[in-house]
């Protein structure tokens, strides 16, 4: 019988995978639906998200119900306990799962570490063709790393109730350890099956990827920090796209710091001391405890990576939030368009796309879809009158009078401008 402090953490833990399915489920959906959808969205590194997605979703779908009853009942029979198969499932399903979104999360690293430190350089890029490729790659690895696993896990029943668990096979390089307590000393077998096992899972599930994932983002950090960009270097930039661009590389490196840091603090905890608890090296108290917080720890990233890599992707994110607002009967949010009048000037986008922004040099290049403009015979200069009286009508006619003047000067700047564009420079 499980006693009051078991069965207390047991709820709280318990609580916590309620809170992660309801986190997981929706945004996990949101993500694969909007690449469904939106052709727009199947690049390599969403595509690669998805993949994310989809793992996340099949641990929150297919397992953790199953965790949530062993919580909710810790004295009872395993779910299915005249099922080996299900058994052997519920064994491989969540490793190989966590396993795969390790591999993608590494390939991610990788791609936005060439992506932006070498964006002129193609032929490093993931396309689509190696995307193909390494999308049902990483599945069958991750499978097939864990079917050996599987095939150890097994029934077997003890005080009438049947609990499902991997009975590794004795062989000959068995390692045979002696310990002693009190005056009692007897033999503990260490399988060899069973060290193999761990010897593969550690490295390609958490030491590989933590090492690639570390190196690279810290490379990424310190050149995005404080180095620049292709565009950065030339000099016709503004002191205000200069700022800008400076905030939007800066919020990059926190995510990326966010990225790495919350990857080994959920993994690290759990593959340390799950690996020294089951080959009998470390012993800790209330140890259904212990474990089980350390796998709801591990299992967190079907709930917070769909928020860092699909709610900070602003293409998911404004595609999510449209899907929202059609489902709950409400009109998608309309952009912005720009106009240009002879007294005011509003900035708005055209047709839902807020990317696009107006820009005076863009005139001589061809006129932007949703703007526009008014022609330059009816625009004549007006001449700044000094302030004669503070009369209220009066000021308003020098400030429409001042605000004709600057938008037409700057639209006649337009043809002495046109040829001495810059050669177009990508800033990545």
């Amino acid at each position: 019988m499980a006693d009051q402090l078991t069965t207390t953490a047991f709820l709280v833990i318990a609580v916590f995978y309620i809170i992660m399915m309801v986190v997981s489920i929706p945004a996990n959906l949101l993500i694969i639906i909007a690449t469904i959808i939106d052709k727009k969205l199947r690049s390599p590194t969403n595509m690669l998200v998805c993949n994310l997605s989809v793992a996340s979703l099949i641990i929150a779908t297919l397992r953790i119900p199953v965790k949530l009853y062993e919580l909710f009942n810790p004295d009872a029979s395993f779910l299915f306990p005249d099922s080996t198969a299900m058994c052997q499932f519920q064994q491989i399903l969540p490793a190989s799962c966590v396993l795969c979104i390790s591999i993608t999360l590494t390939t991610i690293c990788v791609d936005r570490f060439l992506a932006i430190k070498y964006p002129m350089k193609q032929h490093l890029k993931m396309t689509h063709i190696r995307l193909y490729i390494f999308l049902p790659c990483s599945w069958i690895i991750s499978f097939a790393c864990f079917i050996a696993y599987g095939t150890y896990a097994t029934l077997f029943r003890f005080n009438g109730r049947a609990y499902c668990a991997p009975i590794y096979p004795k062989g000959p390089n068995d390692i045979i350890v002696y310990e002693t307590f009190g005056n009692v000393t007897f033999p503990r077998r260490i399988e060899a099956t069973k060290i193999a096992l761990w010897g593969l899972f550690i490295p390609f599930a958490f030491l590989i990827p933590s090492i690639i994932m570390t190196t690279l983002y810290i490379n990424l950090v310190r050149l995005l920090w404080s180095g620049t960009g292709p565009s950065d270097e030339t000099h016709t930039i503004a002191l205000r796209d200069t700022i800008k661009r400076l905030k939007q590389k800066r919020r990059v490196v926190k995510i990326l710091i966010a990225c790495c840091s919350v990857f080994i603090a959920t993994n690290l905890p759990y593959y340390i001391t799950i690996m020294l608890l089951d080959l009998g090296i470390i012993s800790v108290p209330n140890i259904q405890i212990v474990v089980n917080t350390l796998i709801m720890i591990n299992l967190s990233a079907i709930a917070y990576n769909p928020i860092i890599y699909g709610y900070f992707n602003k293409s998911f994110r404004y595609r999510a939030k449209a899907m929202v607002r059609k489902l709950i009967g409400l009109s998608p949010g309309h952009g912005r368009t720009f106009t240009v009048s002879t007294n005011t000037a509003t900035s708005q986008a055209p047709h839902g796309n807020s990317s696009q922004r107006y820009s005076p040099r863009a005139s001589s290049i061809g006129t932007p879809r949703g703007v526009t403009t008014i022609p330059k015979e009816s625009l004549k200069p007006c001449i700044r009158q000094p302030v004669k009286s503070k009369s209220p009508e009066k000021y308003k006619d020098i400030q429409r009078a001042s605000i004709e003047t600057t938008l037409t000067e700057s639209i006649h700047s337009i043809s002495s401008e046109s040829v001495k564009l810059p050669k177009y420079t990508t800033d990545v």
